[in-house]
């Protein structure tokens, strides 16, 4: 077992007239199984989102924490949507959206597959899992 810190810094001291943000959160992730990095270059113009652009299957993993990284320094376009099981050349459902150099980290219970479409060019996305302890 291995221990996983995610810490989040949301700083600014001129996002409202009234008030500064300086938050920070921290928290201690107990994690082990499979702790895999891959780089997918994410087809904008894929026939089958399912079978070319999955990102994370569902039954390979149990409840997991995963970081998300759209690599791109395209200044428009190229941006990648992370959705669920896809249906033949679009995705079932759309959940996040990350524009070149945005991120996201999250739990995921595995109940479904994340895969990913490009809405330009084939943007690389740096996916890593780290599969809960618990």
């Amino acid at each position: 077992m291995a221990t996983l810190t995610p810490t989040l810094t949301l700083n600014s001291s001129d996002i409202s007239a009234s008030e500064q943000l300086n938050l920070t959160l921290t928290d201690t992730l107990t994690v082990d199984g499979p702790v895999i990095t891959k780089r997918i270059a994410i087809s904008s113009g894929s026939t089958d989102v399912g079978t070319d652009n999955t990102v994370f299957v569902a039954t390979d993993y149990t409840i997991s924490y995963v970081l998300l990284y759209n690599t791109s320094t395209a200044t428009s376009g190229e941006i990648i949507t992370i959705g669920t099981t896809a249906a033949a050349a679009s995705l079932a459902a759309e959940n996040m959206s990350l524009k070149p150099g945005e991120w996201a980290f999250f739990p995921w219970d595995s109940s479904v597959s994340l895969v990913a479409d490009a809405s330009s060019g084939s943007p690389v996305l740096e996916a890593r899992i780290y599969q809960s302890a618990s």
